[in-house]
């Protein structure tokens, strides 16, 4: 959590409410958090002194605006460049699946049926942000980044396409269509 909100504070400063959006609207096809575990994660960045917070009045209100520090940088880009570990499927829909042998037949089918509508809707989700995305003009200077946050945008594309697909072929089986 600590380093994608360093990450979201390197394009520009944010309030906790800004995070808090910004992780709710683009972040989370990858990670997910709550507004209690950001909170926390800011304070544990200031007190590494990796992030800065002020206060500021804007329109009658008091803002607490956090921005990344020289350090908070240099450790944000040494995370980056570190090898990327090795991760388990983590995929809560398999967990079911695997003990799909204790329901009836009929129960299956409806659960696999639930679960292909929640992928098809996350999946027009991700392409109403892309189409979303390619309408925002973006300065020269952050190009670059906006090339790799398109690709983990079409990295969750191609997942819920894959997923779609074979839960698809899974269902065809379970109603017999399939040999």
């Amino acid at each position: 959590m600590e380093f994608i909100i360093l990450g979201l504070l390197m394009a520009r400063e944010r309030t906790l409410y800004e995070l808090n959006k910004v992780l709710k609207t683009n972040i989370t096809l990858f990670y997910s958090a709550s507004f209690g575990s950001i909170s926390s994660a800011l304070g544990k960045l200031e007190a590494k002194q990796w992030v800065v917070l002020w206060e500021t009045v804007e329109r009658g209100r008091n803002k607490k605006v956090f921005a990344i520090t020289a350090a908070g940088q240099e450790a944000f880009r040494a995370w980056l460049a570190s090898p990327i570990p090795g991760e388990k499927v983590r995929e809560p829909a398999l967990a079911r699946l695997f003990f799909f042998g204790y329901l009836p037949p009929q129960a299956r089918i409806a659960a696999v049926e639930q679960h292909l509508a929640s992928l098809e809707t996350l999946a027009a989700t991700l392409t109403l942000l892309e189409q979303q995305n390619t309408d925002v003009p973006l300065p020269a200077a952050h190009q670059d980044l906006a090339v790799f946050q398109q690709l983990t945008l079409r990295y969750g594309k191609d997942y819920y396409a894959f997923s779609i697909a074979w839960y698809r072929r899974l269902l065809d089986d379970l109603k017999g269509r399939r040999p």
